[in-house]
């Protein structure tokens, strides 16, 4: 007689939660048990049905410099196949979409991440780009030694000029409390390696490049060009997970509190 297969108790059908479940079920024998609040899949990462039209909570994209996890996701949905617009041939499919995002700011339109380009030059005015020039110059000579805080952390890779002007209101509106507040380790996690002189050196490389994969992994993370998202949303992604699950004989409980 076999034992009876163990059963793991998985609270939430968001990302981390269908993840853990079809792990489970790929790399062991135990049968993974979901149970979701909502009676909805994918948690803040899910796509709802409104009237017909399809609505992302949050603009979640799909981008990694780790094959594994990009791997992971060609399993769920393949990838469009970047010679060829495939993408009215079938459903399930990852669209390879690029990067197209806007701030409005001083009543134009700048490129974000901000991208130092002529449009971006023109946008910000003779004066205004010699203040962000010097302010940057003066930092890279005089850097603050010990980064207290975000403000700090914001200065020493952009100036203070330049942090004043993009990052210092945009950070406090989206995080409610001053820079100076916040840990500079923040920084290091959504910045990263950016600074200008890297972001004047893509710029001038951009056009010598030829296409690369979606990966992009020589490229800044902050400077990606292009994403993978789902044709319908990224809550199909995580639907078709969901259906995968019950296929392998897990179980996943609609509107129910663990």
């Amino acid at each position: 007689m076999q034992n009876e297969r163990k059963k793991v108790i998985i609270i939430g059908a968001g990302p981390a939660g269908l993840t853990a479940a079809y792990e489970l079920l790929e790399k062991t024998d135990m049968i993974p048990v979901i149970y979701e609040e909502t009676n909805i899949i994918g948690g803040i990462s899910r796509t709802v049905d409104y009237k017909g039209n399809k609505i992302d909570i949050g603009g979640h994209r799909f981008f990694s410099k780790f094959d594994r996890i990009m791997n992971w996701w060609a399993n769920i949905l393949p990838f469009q196949a970047s010679s060829q617009d495939d993408s009215e041939k079938t459903d399930n499919i990852m669209l390879i979409r690029n990067r197209v995002s806007r701030i409005f700011f001083l009543g134009k339109f700048f490129d974000y991440p901000i991208s130092l380009n002529f449009k971006t030059m023109l946008n910000l005015g003779i004066f205004r780009i010699f203040k962000m020039g010097a302010s940057y110059l003066k930092i890279k000579v005089f850097p603050i030694k010990n980064e207290k805080n975000l403000e700090d952390f914001f200065i020493n890779r952009f100036g203070k000029e330049l942090y004043s002007t993009f990052f210092k209101d945009y950070t406090e509106k989206v995080w409610g409390i001053p820079c100076n507040e916040i840990n500079a380790d923040w920084g290091a996690q959504r910045v990263k390696g950016l600074s200008i002189s890297k972001a004047v050196l893509h710029f001038l490389l951009k056009p010598l490049k030829k296409a690369t994969s979606v990966n992009q992994k020589n490229v800044e993370t902050s400077l990606i060009s292009q994403f993978l998202y789902p044709k319908y949303g990224p809550g199909q992604l995580w639907e078709q997970v969901a259906e995968i699950i019950k296929q392998k004989g897990g179980e996943i409980h609609l509107n129910h509190k663990a």
